[in-house]
C-alpha cells in the first residue's frame, strides 16, 4: 500500500467515529423523528425527489436517466443538507435539494459533477455485467406479454426477477462508496477519489450500523406497504383507488427514508474524536 494511502487511513481511523450495530435502528428512529417534527416540509421535500427520479429519470428516455445519475451526488448533498437543517429547527423547502448548485457551493460543483460521472460509469458497467452474465432480455413487450403462453411469460419474469437481484447485490458497493462522498466533498473540501475512499473507509467500520440500518429499512418499507395494501383490498375498494393510494404510501416512505440520511453522517462524522 503507498505511503500515503497509508497516512490516509491512519487519519481516518482517528477521525471516523465506530458506532455500534445498534446505531443502525436509532438512525431509523430519528429519521422518523425529524419526518414527524415537519411532516409537511419533508413530505414535499422527499416528493421534490420521487417526481425527478419518476419524470425525468425514467420519462425520458436515455437522457433523463443519465441526467439523474450525473446530478445524483449533488442531489445527495442536498438531501444531507435538509437534514440537518430539520434537526437545527430550520425550514426545509425543496430548492434545498438544489443547494449544491447554488453560488456558495459552485467551486465544489465540479468535483460532485465528477463523482456524479463515476457514478453514472459503475452502474452502466454493472448493467453490462449483468447482460454478460444472464444473457440479453427476453425481446417481449409488454403487450405480446399479456398474450403470451406460460412458458415464455415465466421465462421474462424470471429473468427480471435474476436481473433485479444480481444489480441489487453488485450495486451495494457503488451506493456505499458513494453514501458519504458528496458531504465530504461539500463539507470537508476533499477531491473525488478521496471522497469516494474515505466514505468507503467510514461504511466498512459501521458495516454493522449499516447493516442493522439497511435491513430495518427492508422490513419497516416494504412491511407497511404491503400491510396498508392488503388492508385497503381486504375493505373491497376499487383496484384504481388502492393503486392511487399505494402510490401515496410510497411517496410517504420516501421522504421519511431521506429524513434518516443525515443521522448517519451525523453519527460517524460529527463528533469528538477523542471520544
Amino acid at each position: 500500500m503507498p505511503l500515503n494511502r497509508i497516512k490516509e487511513v491512519n487519519k481516518l481511523a482517528n477521525y471516523v467515529h465506530t458506532c455500534p450495530p445498534s446505531a443502525g435502528w436509532d438512525w431509523l428512529m430519528q429519521g422518523v423523528q425529524l419526518f414527524r417534527s415537519k411532516p409537511g416540509e419533508m413530505f414535499l421535500f422527499g416528493n421534490t425527489y420521487l417526481f425527478i427520479i419518476l419524470f425525468i429519470g425514467i420519462l425520458i428516455p436515455f437522457i433523463g436517466a443519465a441526467a439523474v445519475a450525473v446530478a445524483s451526488p449533488a442531489l445527495g448533498f442536498g438531501i444531507m443538507l435538509a437534514g440537518k437543517m430539520g434537526q437545527k429547527g430550520l425550514r426545509v423547502s425543496p430548492s434545498v435539494l438544489f443547494n449544491a448548485f447554488n453560488q456558495d457551493n459552485r467551486k465544489h460543483l465540479q468535483s460532485l459533477l465528477i463523482l456524479g460521472a463515476i457514478y453514472t460509469a459503475c452502474f452502466a458497467l454493472i448493467r453490462l455485467f449483468a447482460h454478460l452474465v444472464l444473457g440479453a432480455q427476453p425481446a417481449v413487450s409488454i403487450d405480446d406479454l399479456q398474450k403470451a403462453d406460460a412458458a415464455t411469460s415465466a421465462a421474462f419474469m424470471e429473468y427480471m426477477v435474476l436481473y433485479m437481484i444480481f444489480i441489487g447485490i453488485t450495486s451495494i458497493p457503488v451506493l456505499l462508496a458513494f453514501w458519504f462522498a458528496p458531504v465530504l466533498v461539500v463539507w470537508h473540501n476533499m477531491k473525488p477519489m478521496q471522497a469516494l475512499f474515505s466514505s468507503w473507509v467510514a461504511v466498512w467500520r459501521n458495516k454493522g450500523s449499516f447493516l442493522i440500518y439497511g435491513m430495518g429499512w427492508l422490513v419497516l418499507g416494504l412491511g407497511f406497504s404491503s400491510v396498508f395494501v392488503v388492508l385497503l383490498t381486504l375493505l373491497g375498494l376499487p383496484a384504481a383507488f388502492v393503486s392511487a393510494l399505494n402510490m401515496m404510501c410510497v411517496a410517504l416512505v420516501m421522504a421519511v427514508s431521506l429524513c434518516t440520511f443525515y443521522p448517519t453522517y451525523k453519527a460517524v462524522f460529527e463528533h469528538d474524536p477523542t471520544e
